[in-house]
């Protein structure tokens, strides 16, 4: 305790990976637990969330294990569907980068692609043509589905770790960056 909070450190000697913030989330359900038990009703579950749930650091950790299961899961991640107004992009990729971030209640997935040998509805394009698809497709009212169904593997790998995922109350997202050959972005 300090000043009247608890400050919590993280010691991770089995290599766990973790989000603070879903560790946070976990203290928060204990601390509720016991209120609970002892008859305690809060006035202000927020002030008692910030100063008896928080660690020191906000951090996100992922192992080595995690890490590899994730990077096999796409390594034959190296072609992609889009459908954007009744035209059909399909082309291959090279995955670039990933990483996850957390942003209140949501873990997002982000996924760099490079995008070569594009196809749309079967003819051959350029990376003008490629761009123009790529910018009108991030506003079709499908394409958040589309690219959530993309991640769907490394995402279950994800919700398999119940210290980087809480399903009780987050959601994911896909963030999807599309660069083409060059490593220009396309959005």
């Amino acid at each position: 305790m300090v000043d009247g909070k608890i400050i919590w450190e993280i010691d991770n000697v089995n290599d766990v990976s973790y989000s603070s913030y879903v560790v946070e989330g976990r203290l928060e359900h204990l601390l509720s637990d016991f209120l609970d038990l002892a008859g305690v009703k809060p006035d202000n579950w927020n002030e008692l969330s910030v100063n008896y749930c928080r660690v020191t650091e906000p951090d996100v950790y992922i192992n080595d294990e995690v890490r590899n299961k994730i990077n096999k899961s796409l390594e034959n991640f190296d072609n992609i569907i889009l459908k954007d107004s009744g035209e059909i992009l399909k082309t291959e990729c090279f995955v670039k980068d990933w990483s996850i971030e957390y942003r209140d209640e949501e873990l997002l997935f982000h996924l760099d692609l490079e995008l070569f040998n594009p196809k749309l509805d079967n003819i051959d394009i350029d990376d003008d043509q490629l761009q123009d698809f790529i910018q009108s497709f991030i506003y079709d009212d499908t394409s958040i589905e589309q690219e959530w169904e993309l991640i769907q593997d490394q995402i279950s790998i994800i919700y398999s770790e119940k210290n980087l995922f809480d399903d009780v109350y987050m959601f994911s997202t896909a963030v999807i960056g599309y660069y083409d050959t060059f490593g220009n972005g396309l959005t």
